[in-house]
């Protein structure tokens, strides 16, 4: 007897573009199993190849993942166990009705959670795919900097790098700069005076690495800058923030 075993990738949540997260676990028969890792898969190549980063543990696509195919497999075996009590108790009315009633209700139970899985969990909002419009303008993918885990850290690099740029290029056109843009880098970005969109957008970008990637109060701050961007961003309904949309 074959034995199909092995790891793949269950659970996407949070698709956008050609990016999702999904969670890898070990199978058999294709059934998953144990969650190993969770990964934001960049791109699918062709022949089921993807290219992704290591993300932070996800959840919501572990569950996903079980709702997704363990929830039609309890359906069908909650029926099949239902059937048969039922004709255990075949001449008690009242043993029926009460086995028909708890059946009925652990099914529909089982069935919900199944459509929530498959077409609720982890859809993101059409705000949520605004945003990464927002986010691909630097990030290259329309995927939230925040699951990109390790790799925070050298795009983070890039951004403040392109924000100094991009501050010392206002200053040359007389922008009035009093502070270095690498520590005052919020309040260039969040300066109505000048209509920089890629400094914003980076800024964007870099408050919501900082946010998770922070703790306590400055986590707090960065969170809050984010919105700010936002806000300011969302009013421009700029071309970019549709695409993914």
């Amino acid at each position: 007897m074959v034995i199909v075993y092995g790891t793949r990738f269950y659970g996407k949540v949070n698709a956008c573009g050609s990016s999702f997260l999904a969670t890898q676990f070990f199978h058999i028969y294709y059934v998953p199993l144990i969650p190993i890792a969770t990964q934001l898969i960049l791109e699918e190549n062709v022949g089921g190849s993807f290219k992704g980063v290591k993300s932070t543990f996800s959840v919501k696509s572990m569950l996903a993942a079980y709702l997704r195919v363990w929830g039609p497999i309890a359906v069908i075996v909650a029926i099949a166990i239902g059937i048969g009590a039922l004709e255990d108790f075949g001449d008690d009315g009242l043993a029926m009705a009460v086995v028909g009633a708890f059946t009925a209700v652990v099914v529909l139970a089982m069935l919900a959670s199944t459509i929530l899985g498959f077409a609720v969990m982890g859809k993101l909002s059409l705000d949520e795919k605004r945003k990464r419009g927002a986010y691909a303008m630097h990030l290259g993918y329309h995927v939230d900097p925040a699951d990109m885990g390790d790799a925070r850290h050298s795009f983070r690099d890039g951004l403040l790098s392109t924000i100094i740029e991009r501050s010392r290029g206002l200053a040359a056109m007389g922008y009035r700069m009093n502070a270095d843009p690498s520590v005052a880098w919020p309040h260039v970005a969040l300066d109505p005076t000048h209509s920089d969109d890629a400094l914003v957008t980076a800024a964007f970008t870099l408050a919501r690495i900082d946010a998770s990637l922070a703790v306590g109060p400055h986590k707090m701050q960065m969170e809050q800058l984010h919105d700010q961007l936002w806000q300011r961003i969302a009013r421009s309904n700029a071309p970019y923030l549709n695409v993914a949309a």
